[in-house]
């Protein structure tokens, strides 16, 4: 090679080499779009920044207002009423809830809320949990003789099986005898003692299959 083609060489590769070193110091976004232009965009381009017109803090807010739960939908809570304490009520109305709310509760006064949770919970006639005398009152003190068993202030009545509310035809149980199946839903002849009927012997042996996790 000649001695002038190398000197026109270097002569470029410097000027190269000064572009780049000026390009170098400035802002990301111009060496993005320099290197791309020269080695054919190889380097992804940054999305565009998109500002809005006004920041978030200078922006209305609503609050959208928290709608009560109507009566009968959600969670029944069975509440006593000398404290607020409360526990799900079982039952497949709301008879057999409130039925099985005061089985368990006899002790004492007791109502039915119903919600999604206990602060949304409102009774039949619209009142909400929060707004009964005695809300959240277990939360500082015991009250004296207040109690759902007649013995103590957290424990519930010990209902027979026979007499649960909440049984239905199919359910089983464990009887005096063993596993047994109820004959009829519990509601079904109010005032009549409760069936019940001898297990089959095919489910029998699945029961007893069935391992033992924990045991005293």
């Amino acid at each position: 090679m000649s001695r002038g083609m190398n000197g026109k060489l270097a002569a470029g590769l410097a000027i190269l080499v000064i572009a780049a070193a000026g390009v170098a110091q400035t802002p990301s976004a111009q060496a993005e779009d320099f290197f791309s232009a020269l080695f054919g965009g190889f380097r992804m381009r940054p999305p565009p920044e998109i500002r809005m017109p006004f920041p978030n803090d200078d922006m209305p807010r609503y609050d959208a207002p928290r709608q009560r739960a109507f009566y009968g939908g959600g969670t029944a809570y069975c509440v006593r009423g000398c404290d607020g304490r409360y526990f799900p009520a079982q039952g497949n109305d709301a008879e057999s809830k409130a039925q099985s709310c005061k089985s368990f509760c006899p002790a004492s006064e007791t109502s039915l809320v119903y919600g999604s949770n206990i602060d949304d919970a409102t009774t039949d006639k619209g009142k909400s949990y929060s707004e009964l005398p005695n809300a959240y009152r277990y939360r500082n003190e015991i009250v004296s003789g207040c109690t759902c068993n007649g013995k103590d202030s957290v424990g519930l009545a010990q209902v027979k099986v026979e007499d649960d509310p909440t049984l239905r035809k199919g359910d089983i149980v464990a009887g005096a005898d063993g596993l047994v199946v109820a004959s009829r839903n519990a509601n079904d002849r109010r005032g009549v003692a409760m069936n019940f009927s001898p297990l089959p012997d095919s489910v029998r042996a699945r029961f007893r299959q069935v391992p033992v996790v924990a045991k005293e």
